[in-house]
């Protein structure tokens, strides 16, 4: 979305540099000299293979593909080579329950066909992890994303970086060892550089405040509601007549987790939102928010999890006021060696995209549903200490049901990744691999 939707942009840049600076600062000098600070570096250099970048419909059903311009040559498949450098760091802070944590990640990506698409990777992240006693804890995040647009139906063929914002605190009150409060404030921004999607830049302010009791056995319930404000600033008076120019939600939910052995563990999350339109208010609605977890750890070596949902999300389509999904989900992680591991999964999606009435015609009736599979493996080898090939893929095939038109997309990337790390672990405490973007992990809502 647009950079100069500057409300978001100067909010997220300068809180998130202003928090990252300011605790460096300050508290940096306060950590122990006991205290061990942990460290993270990895270079990773990759080369993909992508059948669909703009994701193209069938050639036998485009009516939307563009016409290439003289000088442009549209091509379905593609090959693409990237470099990533990752770093982050643990620095403990007063005490061992207070601690900071930085991380981050550069990234080039050169298409060889598609040359206009090539573009950096930018994403980084603070954690203020923090405690006052036995009774008070909390957490305060920023964060920053610059990535490529994901492209939806081949309508689009330019390239576009989306800028996302974030910014959260939350407070824990722990009552009793069975009963605590928690309060949540967050801020998240997201702006296009292409004047086409600068509609869908949006700045959203959410609160939440929930009470969660602990069984014994480590199983737990929250009960709690959520109230969020979107509002979208660089729409014209046809976007706001066909998309309207802000909402407010309210949710009121439960959060279940059952443990139900050492092996096995369940979650749930049960939530009814209200969801009220600024100007057109007879577009008012109540959604659903389901979504259920269950994993099991086979062995050892093998955990298997299986979830679904009921739940609604937004797509840059102009004809689409939201969409509803259903879906399931099956991953596996078999971990076989030390030095070897192993992920599969499939996702199997129903979505009713609800279209804007004016232009309802697009389709027969007033949605438009369609249905995806999509099917992800990956795996990895440390040949040497810190060294490792991966291997990461998916097929994925969408179909509207409306006109029978199919989308089919087929990735598979091939990577040599390096990683030092001062501490054992230090890489899965910092989180580093949800910089990766994980194709055969990736939950396809786009």
């Amino acid at each position: 979305m647009r950079n100069k939707a500057s409300g978001i942009s100067r909010f997220s840049t300068r809180s998130g540099s202003w928090l990252v600076l300011g605790l460096l600062t300050v508290i940096t000098p306060s950590v122990h000299a006991a205290d061990t600070v942990e460290l993270v570096l990895q270079l990773e250099t990759s080369l993909t293979s992508d059948s669909n970048p703009f994701r193209f419909y069938e050639q036998t059903a485009q009516p939307d593909r563009p016409e290439p311009a003289p000088d442009k040559q549209f091509r379905n498949r593609d090959s693409i080579t990237g470099t990533d450098i990752r770093a982050g760091a643990i620095i403990p802070i007063l005490s061992d329950r207070t601690r900071l944590i930085l991380t981050g990640s550069l990234g080039k990506r050169h298409y060889k066909n598609y040359k206009d698409l090539d573009h950096k990777l930018i994403a980084a992240d603070a954690t203020l992890d923090w405690a006052a006693g036995k009774i008070v804890n909390g957490q305060v995040t920023a964060g920053k994303e610059d990535r490529l647009f994901q492209y939806i139906n081949g309508s689009l063929t330019e390239k576009d970086i989306s800028h996302q914002k974030r910014a959260a605190a939350n407070v824990n009150f722990k009552l009793t060892d069975e009963w605590s409060l928690n309060a949540r404030v967050d801020r998240a921004g997201l702006n296009y550089d292409l004047p086409l999607n600068q509609l869908y830049n949006f700045d959203e302010r959410g609160r939440q405040l929930s009470g969660r009791y602990y069984s014994p056995t480590g199983s737990s319930v929250e009960i709690g509601t959520r109230m969020s404000e979107t509002s979208f600033p660089d729409r014209n008076e046809q976007d706001i007549a066909d998309l309207d120019k802000a909402y407010k939600e309210s949710e009121v939910f439960i959060d279940t987790e059952w443990r139900y052995s050492s092996k096995s563990v369940t979650s749930a999350h049960l939530g009814v939102i209200k969801r009220q339109y600024d100007v057109l208010t007879e577009r008012n609605t109540n959604l659903s928010n389901i979504l259920w977890r269950g994993t099991y750890h086979y062995s050892p070596k093998l955990r298997l999890d299986l979830q679904l949902w009921d739940r609604p999300f937004t797509i840059v389509d102009r004809t689409v006021v939201y969409v509803l999904s259903k879906a399931m989900r099956f991953d596996a992680q078999w971990k076989y060696s030390d030095k070897s591991q192993m992920n599969f999964s499939t996702l199997l999606q129903n979505s009713d995209n609800v279209l804007v009435p004016r232009l309802a015609s697009l389709a027969d009736g007033t949605s438009r549903k369609e249905k995806l599979l999509r099917i992800g493996l990956g795996g990895g080898y440390e040949f040497e200490r810190g060294f490792r090939l991966v291997l990461d893929s998916f097929y994925e095939k969408v179909q509207r049901e409306s006109d029978g038109v199919n989308l089919k997309q087929a990735v598979i990337k091939l990577g040599l990744e390096y990683t030092y790390e001062n501490l054992p672990g230090s890489n899965s405490r910092m989180g580093m691999k949800r910089y990766q973007h994980s194709l055969s992990a990736s939950d396809s809502l786009r």
